[in-house]
């Protein structure tokens, strides 16, 4: 156990590269400096690509840095970490041992009597819940019960710091936020003796719960955007307007790094503050809303709405806020009304509403960090795979390829940027295709 203030484990002007089958080389990470100390939970957040699993297998020594300086318990770190361990988040289980032996395959190292490993072992099984399974092997079990032997693996070894590489990302919302809860009890209680929590997320909110620290990771090559300090106590409600408060502070680091100021300049109505995702609507749905509120003199009741669109009252909830989004109804209570700019949208002829529409999306938040996005690249386009990584980055809990589309589908309504679906190129729409 580390009895002084020294860090657990540092690293100091790290640097990372790779060689390509070409022979070119690639820079994943480049002069990153970080310290864990005791007492701490550390979040690792970022898109893909930005080097997170990178960097925690260099501070753990499972792979070496080009340049730069590992370092445990302030001396340099010639292999593995002897106090650290990981949780992996595909589960890395061995699918011909049973639970417990998979458990056990994690003191196979350190040589241990036997007595000693079913000590450990049972001890792990009781803290994460596995009483009744040692006997099971992996295809019986669920990927939250697969996780929490990932978990049991790691922990038996009585790590000081434990790694964690996105272990809930592969599990449905409940079951990781029950295990989330679960590890964040192990450490505040004492249960287990970790000391601290180093984890790889592109969750904001995952990272605003559990974490102390939160590096903010950028990309190509990854390095540390900004290291921000988080003292809400514990248990943390995620609703709490503290919460939501960070959040909305990461959000901002990540979308604003990548808007030119230009934009907001030129941004002919005021944008959004927070970033909403778009209801997975389309174009043609909204302009039938408002066919039907202009037959109806501008007003309707929600459910003699469903009944009209022939959708159930989900969906229409959808619709009509998609089209409040874009200012062109109000919903009071359980009413949809017109407003002035949707009056004027539905009289409009085809070009007016394309450019009515163009403007409307402009005050969307999402739309002015894409067109900066855009604007900032070399050629005014980008590969479909960037833009789904900063979505999934903002909006964790959504189906980012939906949201991709019915972005898509918006934006070339109102012309404001295409889609070349050959190349997945997503470009600005100067009156041609840049793509290709």
């Amino acid at each position: 156990m580390n009895t002084n203030n020294t860090p657990i484990a540092e690293l100091n002007n790290i640097c990372k590269q790779f060689r390509l089958p070409t022979g070119a080389e690639i820079k994943v990470l480049e002069n990153i400096s970080l310290q864990i100390r005791s007492g701490e939970i550390v979040a690792l957040l970022g898109p893909s690509g930005s080097g997170k699993s990178t960097l925690m297998r260099i501070l753990t020594g499972l792979i070496a840095p080009t340049t730069g300086e590992v370092l445990a318990y302030g001396k340099p770190l010639p292999g593995f970490h002897p106090r650290a361990s990981i949780v992996f988040q595909n589960f890395a289980l061995y699918p011909w041992l049973t639970v417990y032996e998979n458990i056990a395959m994690g003191l196979e190292w350190l040589k241990l009597p036997d007595d000693e490993v079913r000590k450990r072992v049972r001890q792990a099984v009781d803290k994460v819940g596995l009483e009744g399974f040692e006997e099971a092997y992996p295809k019986e079990l669920s990927g939250g019960m697969k996780q929490r032997v990932g978990i049991a693996r790691a922990i038996v070894v009585q790590p000081e710091l434990l790694c964690m590489d996105e272990p809930f990302s592969a599990l449905d919302v409940l079951t990781a936020e029950n295990l989330r809860a679960e590890v964040l009890s192990l450490w505040l209680d004492h249960k287990v003796e970790i000391t601290s929590v180093l984890f790889v997320t592109h969750d904001i909110r995952e990272a605003v719960f559990l974490a102390n620290r939160i590096v903010v990771l950028g990309s190509n090559p990854g390095s540390i955007r900004i290291i921000l300090q988080n003292d809400m106590p514990h248990p943390r409600e995620m609703r709490s307007p503290a919460f939501l408060a960070m959040i909305d502070r990461i959000h901002d680091i990540i979308t604003n790094a990548i808007i030119p100021d230009e934009i907001a300049a030129v941004t002919p109505t005021a944008v959004q503050r927070h970033i909403e995702p778009l209801p997975y609507v389309s174009p043609g749905e909204i302009l039938g809303l408002l066919e039907i509120l202009d037959d109806q003199n501008g007003s309707i009741d929600m459910f003699e709405l469903a009944q009209k669109i022939g959708k159930d009252f989900g969906s229409t909830i959808s619709v009509a806020k998609a089209a409040e989004l874009l200012d062109f109804v109000d919903t009071p209570k359980h009413n949809v009304i017109f407003t002035d700019i949707g009056k004027k949208f539905l009289a409009s002829d085809m070009n007016e509403r394309k450019i009515l529409f163009k403007r409307q999306l402009l005050s969307l938040r999402l739309y002015v960090v894409i067109s900066g996005m855009l604007q900032k690249s070399a050629r005014l386009n980008l590969d479909e795979e960037i833009i789904l990584e900063q979505l999934a980055i903002v909006f964790p809990d959504e189906d980012v390829e939906k949201l991709f589309d019915t972005m898509v589908g918006w934006a070339r309504y109102g012309e404001l940027f295409g889609y070349n679906a050959d190349d997945k190129v997503l470009y600005l729409d100067t009156g041609q295709e840049t793509a290709g």
